[in-house]
């Protein structure tokens, strides 16, 4: 048998397989290239969330998720897991990060912050972390007005709206444990872009540095505030809480300490390479730049963050990329700007150097407000990109189309359609001139969005779903075994290149 060249694994993030066809915008969409490839190729579908992917039951997956299993061939048990066993073990109030931090304070007579998305949403962090870092400080006697949290709001990885209740939580927890105070509250929007747009992460840097915005004596009531303006929690402006004499409840100073509560690191990046990086150029932070900052982060960032961590980064050894490189083949991982860092470093482990004979196509994403204006985003650069390099000759592609999960975030049932129909076009394009080529493709996605779009209650839909996800393989005359999960894909690559899968694979090939 040929080996197929190439074999390009397509991911069509937030592309759920949902059977409910209301609000469905994959099912509503006009797909005949989808469509046609399922009803022809072999097909199945695989779990692309909870315990399938290292998460708790239940939890719905996501991109960086859903590109470390797949990319790692193996069940890989995430931050979220990691870090709330280490709670119900008692392990997290011991950590050396967090002690360090406090005892900075205490040592320096200054203050802790904790900032981070305050939600349940699992994606990006867990308001119970937000919790124990606070039940620590009580613990470790830390004054009331010492620790101040600038709370991010969420709305998108949970139902816009429910930040009040996160905050009342937030609140009552304070006041149970007589520690702590809210400083700034702010959709992540701002506090967590990761697309370089510096000017969303300046208003959050300026609003807990200089105490510049908005303001308000009551964070929720400044929640109420911008409701009534019809503006919800992930694009709340930067609000400084402020006491009855006008003055910040707490701004970060010099000698402060930070604890970053976010695991997910994507989001986190620019925010803290703003605090921790002295060559920074995003923008100028100005003459209160804080100086001497103690910087925890909850997992390790990226190395472009200083500072410290506290849970390092456990080493994924033979990824798929690794094995490729060590049987000398070529690949491309290619993607828009917003999700690269998925098909590249995530998809390799947290590895954010190339490895030898591989290579990264970077296509810019759109640069508007929210993708429900633009649903095509880059696709169709992607798409063209990824043929151009396919002529020039390659072993293996991982390509990325983001635009399912990016307008499906903003709720829009009508841009996500667009989007599923925009991708469905780039996915034809890119799977003829494969098959033109030889080679075979793997259809998949990484995690639901797109499909539910409308909840039962009959409001708009930004998160993510925890149904499966398509998978096809554009080869006649093989069979596909049910019950997969996304750690089943990597061996399924390798056993279409006809390479030996490593013992540290775990999965299994889905064809049989």
């Amino acid at each position: 048998m040929t080996r197929p060249a190439p074999v390009a694994l397509i991911i069509l993030d937030g592309f759920g397989w949902r059977r409910e066809t209301k609000g469905n915008a994959v099912h509503l969409a006009h797909k005949p290239n989808f469509d046609r490839y399922w009803n022809e190729y072999p097909h199945t579908t695989l779990t692309a969330s909870g315990e399938a992917v290292g998460l708790p039951a239940g939890q719905m997956g996501n991109s960086e998720v859903g590109h470390l299993n797949i990319g790692a061939g193996r069940i890989v048990y995430q931050d979220l897991t990691r870090v709330s066993k280490s709670i119900r073990e008692g392990e997290f109030k011991h950590n050396p990060a967090f002690l360090n931090a406090i005892e900075h304070c205490k040592a320096n007579g200054t203050k802790l912050h904790l900032y981070g998305l305050v939600s349940d949403g699992g994606v990006h962090s867990h308001i119970s972390h937000l919790m124990e870092l606070l039940d620590l400080c009580k613990e470790q006697q830390m004054g009331q007005d010492q620790v101040l949290v600038h709370a991010f709001l969420d709305g998108r990885d949970v139902i816009p709206g429910t930040a009040r209740q996160y905050i009342a939580d937030l609140q009552k927890r304070m006041q149970h444990n007589g520690v702590g105070r809210i400083a700034t509250v702010q959709g992540r929007y701002y506090a967590m872009d990761r697309d370089k747009r510096w000017e969303r992460t300046e208003k959050a840097y300026r609003a807990m540095v200089y105490g510049e915005g908005p303001s308000s004596t009551e964070p929720l009531e400044a929640l109420e505030e911008s409701y009534r303006a019809s503006v919800t929690d992930e694009f709340v402006l930067p609000t400084v809480i402020k006491n009855a004499d006008g003055t910040p409840v707490g701004l970060i100073e010099d000698r402060d300490a930070v604890i970053m509560f976010n695991f997910r690191p994507d989001r986190a990046i620019q925010i803290s390479q703003v605090f921790t990086n002295k060559d920074f150029r995003g923008f100028d932070r100005g003459e209160k730049c804080p100086q001497d900052l103690y910087y925890v982060t909850l997992t390790k960032f990226s190395e472009t963050v200083g500072g410290f961590v506290a849970y390092k980064p456990s080493s994924l050894d033979n990824t798929l990329g690794e094995v490729l490189t060590q049987n000398k083949l070529k690949q491309l991982r290619i993607a828009e700007t917003e999700k690269f860092p998925h098909v590249t470093s995530f998809f390799s482990g947290g590895r954010e150097e190339e490895f030898e004979g591989e290579e990264r196509v970077l296509i810019p994403s759109p640069k508007v407000a929210t993708y429900d204006l633009q649903p095509e985003m880059s696709a169709h650069g992607v798409a063209d990109a990824c043929v151009a390099k396919i002529d020039e000759g390659v072993d293996f592609i991982c390509l990325n189309f983001a635009n399912a999960d990016m307008v499906g975030h903003t709720g829009s049932l009508e841009a996500a359609v667009k989007a599923v129909e925009t991708v469905d076009d780039c996915l034809g394009q890119v799977v003829e001139k494969v098959l033109s080529k030889g080679g075979v493709c793997l259809i998949t996605a990484d995690h639901g969005n797109a499909d539910m779009m409308i909840l039962p209650s009959g409001e708009a839909c930004t998160t993510h779903t925890t149904e499966p996800v398509p998978f096809i393989v554009t080869q006649a005359g093989i069979s596909l075994r049910e019950g997969g999960i996304l750690a089943d894909i990597a061996p399924t690559v390798l056993k279409l290149l006809q390479l030996a899968q490593p013992e540290e694979m775990t999965g299994q090939s889905i064809v049989l």
